[in-house]
């Protein structure tokens, strides 16, 4: 079995996964983001310690940031978890559960959760909630890049977002209006209700008429983004799961319009789908990953 976690700006989720198996016993705790790097480090070691049985052989970790997946670094985040750029976080969690640990970057490992539940082995993923993160799967394998931010695709540049900020420290970026909080931005900036403080408030407006053209927005620069990626990269397939996957009408028409109406001919079949998968979606690819690396 494989002690997986995934550690998130706001929660944090672990589980044992076997490899012919689901994940098994899965529990979950708000990230002590205030903290600091450390105090995540021991939430983490405390919760994956919790679940620990003499099985257990490795321990596979999918966190947000810039990952050096050949040293299990973070290289570089958000302020969603002060100082975590930096973070020897496989390091740290072997010195204190004594086993072997691989560290993946969230995006990434959704990315391969979703080509196991689809058994699609070339695939593009984009993971849209808080931020907008994904994986391009070739071969099984993400596609990790010369500087591991493979799997950034939500700093792709999109006329939607000209002029409005991204977390990263740059504007006009996918996530900037295309994230949740970039959909509950957006709207601000165009007069929205101040009293709507949530992206699940904005979605439960449908009488709304900024909310509806938050949402067609945020539907409209995501869709238009993912056909872009798929006339460059041609995957067989392309998910589109997180948070806001869930959010309905307008957001899903504007999408799959914008998406349809990008494509160039020779990808136009490339079949898109809007996935509610969860955490033990990232979970269960991390573990997949760890697995993968022992038996090679």
């Amino acid at each position: 079995m494989i002690l997986v976690a995934d550690i998130g700006g706001t929660k944090l989720a672990a589980t044992r996964v076997a490899a012919d198996g689901p994940a098994v016993d899965l529990r979950q705790t708000p990230t002590p983001a205030g903290q600091g790097a450390l105090g995540v480090v021991d939430a983490t070691v405390a919760l994956l310690g919790s679940l620990r049985q003499p099985d257990d052989i490795a321990v596979a970790i999918s966190t947000a940031g810039v990952v050096d997946t050949s040293t299990g670094t973070v290289l570089a985040a958000t302020s969603s978890i002060p100082g975590w750029g930096g973070t020897r976080l496989a390091a740290l969690v072997s010195e204190r559960l004594g086993l072997p640990t691989w560290v993946l970057g969230d995006g990434n490992a959704f990315g391969i959760g979703l080509s196991l539940e689809y058994n699609a082995t070339n695939l593009l993923a984009l993971v849209v909630g808080t931020g907008v993160g994904g994986s391009l799967i070739v071969a099984g394998e993400p596609v990790l890049g010369a500087h591991h931010a493979g799997g950034h695709l939500g700093h792709i540049v999109v006329p939607e977002a000209a002029g409005m900020p991204c977390p990263c420290g740059r504007t006009g970026h996918l996530e900037a209006v295309a994230s949740g909080h970039g959909i509950l931005a957006w709207y601000h900036t165009h007069g929205g209700d101040p009293a709507v403080t949530t992206t699940r408030d904005l979605i439960d407006r449908p009488a709304d008429e900024r909310s509806k053209a938050a949402l067609t927005t945020g539907g409209t620069a995501l869709g238009a983004a993912a056909g872009g990626l798929v006339n460059a990269v041609d995957p067989e397939l392309v998910v589109i799961a997180g948070s806001v996957a869930r959010a309905g009408e307008p957001w899903a028409s504007a999408l799959r319009s914008a998406y349809e109406n990008t494509l160039i001919p020779s990808v136009s079949a490339t079949r898109l789908e809007i996935s509610t998968a969860g955490a033990e979606t990232a979970l269960r690819g991390a573990a997949h990953y760890v697995m993968r690396r022992m038996s090679a």
